[in-house]
């Protein structure tokens, strides 16, 4: 049994989710990725006998800048910072109304 029929044999849905895994995994350790593209690159060049590693140096860059862009695109800010869009909410206001209704419910409640 040869390594493609055992890829034939794996139902599509399966191949579409693991290679949604691996385009995700991608995004998230592009520097590794980008390592291990131009590692593969420069040994199947030498391994041809026409050694590049110039043009390998030059695609590993490539590949980064690709994987770098889609972060970009994809990866939103999961980091609460001063330069944090808040899409329209404020922070101030809310904590401002937190504090005048707990000082109200404070005089309420000595009476």
């Amino acid at each position: 049994m040869s390594i493609a029929t055992t890829i034939a044999d794996i139902p599509t849905g399966f191949l579409v989710v693991i290679g949604l895994l691996l385009a995700a995994f991608a995004v998230r350790f592009r520097g590794i990725v980008t390592i291990a593209v131009t590692g593969l690159l420069i040994v199947g060049t030498w391994a041809s006998g026409q050694p590049r590693p110039g043009e390998c140096l030059f695609f590993g860059a490539l590949v980064y800048a690709i994987l770098s862009i889609v972060a970009g695109i994809f990866g939103g800010g999961t980091r609460e910072g001063d330069d944090a869009p808040a899409g329209g909410y404020s922070y101030a206001d809310e904590q401002a109304r937190l504090a005048s209704e707990y000082h109200r419910r404070e005089r309420e409640s000595r009476f």
